[in-house]
């Protein structure tokens, strides 16, 4: 096939995985759960309490006092692998794009850069996404947890990165 095809097709993966992370990271509502008078919903930056139709957002503050079940160690796990798949994708994704432009002349290393750095971003994307729907506050067997947009967001990235290392993995110099 095609390096230069390959190349542009992984980097346009990565790319999109790169923005699904960022606004799977922003998301305030990753998981949301509640009973029928009021209603919890987090993401990994703040949390929010419904009652009678009024919304209270606060800022996930940690450590807690009373961090009894690690949720705040979790999120805290959950925001860094996050972050950090971010960063990895965006780095790779550069990577793919000078690759792309150098075209042959480009260093063998710049190739294996970027093979690294997707697959690394991918273990901290589902270390992070994994951590993050854990998170939940024990509330009880009477509430139903529903994933939030946040984290559908952050499955759908890692999905993305997912075609976007086989896209990777395809291209040979």
């Amino acid at each position: 096939m095609n390096t230069r095809l390959l190349s542009i097709t992984a980097g346009t993966l990565i790319g999109l995985s790169l923005i699904f992370f960022i606004i799977s990271n922003a998301l305030p509502i990753w998981n949301k759960f509640g009973t029928e008078y009021q209603a919890f919903t987090y993401g990994l930056w703040r949390s929010c309490v419904t009652v009678s139709n009024m919304k209270q957002c606060v800022a996930i503050t940690c450590p807690s006092e009373n961090d009894e079940i690690g949720f705040c160690s979790k999120i805290l796990v959950a925001r860094a692998f996050v972050t950090i798949s971010c960063v990895l994708s965006g780095i790779s994704a550069i990577c793919l794009l000078v690759y792309t432009i150098i075209g042959d002349s480009a260093p063998r290393v710049l190739l294996l850069v970027a093979k690294c750095l997707v697959f690394a971003c991918l273990i901290m994307g589902i270390i992070g996404v994994a951590v993050g729907i854990n998170a939940k506050i024990d509330t009880g067997s009477e509430v139903k947890l529903q994933l939030g947009a946040g984290a559908i967001i952050g499955i759908v990235a890692i999905i993305i990165n997912f075609f976007g290392i086989i896209a990777t993995l395809s291209i040979r110099q």
